[in-house]
């Protein structure tokens, strides 16, 4: 878990960066297709591989529909 100090200073790094936080909801199944499609982390126990690999995935997603 990070510090107090490590939390503030990835808050005013994102919002130098004007970043958005947002909070969504995946279940089991979710993260299990996630992973059959490449996304290598999406099953992990440890939350922030899971984070990574649905936000690769999310990202990619939007790329693909921006080249449309």
């Amino acid at each position: 878990m990070a510090t107090l100090r490590e939390r503030l200073i990835a808050r005013r790094e994102a919002e130098r960066r004007k970043l958005r936080n947002f909070t969504i909801g995946v279940s089991d199944d979710d993260l299990r297709v996630i992973e059959q499609h490449g996304y290598e982390g999406a099953l992990s126990t440890d939350q922030e591989q899971q984070a990574q690999a649905v936000s690769r995935f999310i990202t990619n997603a939007l790329a693909a529909r921006s080249d449309r």
